[in-house]
């Protein structure tokens, strides 16, 4: 069982470094979903007494007919390292009161792979507003809160 995950992995990584040009970095955008939390006019908002959840975080390919994936997730608070899965779909659960009210930076540090280009690190940063109770998150002004998203990270070679 050993052998064949180990040729699986060698294979995998084969497919994705093999470049037409090294210099090329993956060109994706990032879709996170969340619960417990609602996206409010480019502030992520959470309830401090309420579970938060990061339940996926997927690359989708911006080029058309490349295949993209994302191999590990680390997660930030402040500057500081809060959680880490290489499991997909690079979920992670903080319970209730793991956040003081206020604003916070939650930061997401991932390793990118697209077919036909190298193996890159994408980061990605987002306010996050802890509130004491749901009257506090403002309505949104130009679209409906939503606890999915899509950004685009900043992406450099490993």
């Amino acid at each position: 069982m050993k052998k064949v995950l180990f040729l699986m992995s060698a294979l995998l990584g084969f497919a994705f470094s093999s470049c037409s040009d090294e210099s090329d970095l993956p060109l994706v955008d990032i879709d996170t979903t969340c619960s417990g939390a609602v996206m409010v006019d480019g502030t992520l908002y959470v309830v401090q007494d309420q579970q938060f959840e990061i339940t996926s975080v997927t690359a989708v390919p911006i080029r058309e007919g490349k295949k993209a994936a994302i191999t590990s997730v680390v997660y930030g608070l402040d500057g500081w390292i809060i959680g880490s899965t290489d499991v997909a779909p690079f979920g992670v659960t903080f319970e209730p009161g793991t956040f003081a009210p206020g604003k916070h930076l939650l930061t997401m540090k991932m390793i990118i792979a697209e077919e036909g280009c190298s193996p890159a690190v994408g980061y990605y940063a987002e306010n996050l507003m802890v509130v004491e109770s749901a009257d506090q998150i403002p309505a949104p002004s130009d679209s409906e809160a939503r606890s999915t998203f899509k950004v685009r990270p900043s992406i450099q070679t490993q």
